[in-house]
C-alpha cells in the first residue's frame, strides 16, 4: 500500500537533474574553450619556432656562399680555413634542417636531402684539389657556389 513513500516528489528530482546536466555543459564548454586556446597558442609557437629555423638556416646558407666568394681560383693557405667554415656552415643548415623535422614532421623539411649530399660531395671534391695542389679550382668552386646560391633560392621561396 505504501510501496512508494519514500520516494521523493517527481518535480525535485527532475530540477537535480537540469542542475547536474548544466553543471555538466558549463564544465564542458570551460574546458573546450580552454583546449582551443592552448591550440591556438601551441600553433603560433610552432609557425614561430620554424619560421626563426628557416631563418638561420638561411643565415647559414648565407655566411658559406661568403666563404665561397672569399675563395679564390688559386690555392692559398687560407683554403682549407675557408673550406672548413663552408663545411661548418653547411652542417649548421642540415643541423636545422633536422630540427625542424624532428619538431613539426617530415612536413617541415627546409632542405632537400639529396642537396645536402651534392654540396658535401663537391665539397669533398674541392678538399682533393685544394690538397693536391695540381689543378685550378675554379670550376669546383664555380659549381659549389652555384649548389649554394641554388639552396639558398630554395629556402627564400619557402
Amino acid at each position: 500500500m505504501y510501496r512508494n513513500a519514500f520516494q521523493m516528489n517527481g518535480n525535485v528530482n527532475n530540477k537535480r537533474r537540469y542542475r547536474i546536466v548544466l553543471a555538466l555543459c558549463v564544465l564542458f564548454m570551460i574546458s573546450t574553450i580552454v583546449l582551443a586556446s592552448t591550440m591556438g597558442a601551441n600553433s603560433a609557437f610552432r609557425n614561430k619556432t620554424n619560421d626563426q629555423l628557416r631563418q638561420r638556416t638561411i643565415n647559414a646558407v648565407s655566411n658559406a656562399i661568403d666563404e665561397v666568394n672569399r675563395m679564390g681560383s688559386i690555392v692559398t693557405s687560407d683554403m682549407n680555413t675557408r673550406l672548413a667554415r663552408v663545411r661548418q656552415n653547411v652542417y649548421l643548415a642540415d643541423q636545422l634542417n633536422s630540427m625542424a623535422i624532428s619538431l613539426s614532421g617530415e612536413g617541415a623539411r627546409m632542405i632537400p636531402h639529396d642537396a645536402i649530399n651534392v654540396i658535401n660531395e663537391v665539397l669533398d671534391t674541392y678538399a682533393s684539389q685544394i690538397s693536391a695542389a695540381t689543378s685550378s679550382t675554379h670550376d669546383t668552386r664555380t659549381l659549389l657556389l652555384a649548389h649554394l646560391t641554388q639552396l639558398q633560392a630554395i629556402l627564400a621561396g619557402q
